[in-house]
């Protein structure tokens, strides 16, 4: 999916924020697909393989982050990582975490429900 500048810096914020907030609970192994970090490995999937935005384990668990805007949510693209990201996140016994822009949380589960994928947490700034 090709981002508009303002999205894509509302999207490199949200990834931020998140590594951020996540560096300072302590958590471990953090990836993150932005500039400076070291990139999330490559999940693969049956039909389509993805990078999620983010990545990290907390006392065991595996988290699995992706980082939407608002023109995002529902993009066919979105759709595909997240099903696989929540698959995955399942198969290894971790959780798979949405960031969203402030207002967006209940557009985000809507449309999660909708295409049966199970979010553990969606972040909001």
């Amino acid at each position: 999916m090709k981002r508009s500048f303002k999205d894509s810096q509302e999207h490199k914020n949200l990834i931020w924020m998140m590594v951020e907030y996540f560096t300072n609970q302590g958590l471990e192994n953090i990836k993150a697909d932005i500039p400076g970090m070291r990139i999330p490995d490559t999940i693969f999937g049956s039909l389509q393989n993805h990078k999620p935005d983010l990545t990290a384990d907390f006392n065991g668990t595996s988290i699995i982050v992706e980082a939407e805007t608002s023109s995002s949510i529902f993009d066919n693209h979105t759709s595909s990582q997240w099903m696989l990201f929540s698959e995955f996140a399942e198969e290894i016994k971790g959780e798979f975490h949405l960031v969203v822009p402030k207002g967006w949380r209940n557009v985000a589960i809507h449309r999660a429900d909708s295409i049966n994928v199970n979010i553990a947490t969606i972040w909001t700034p």
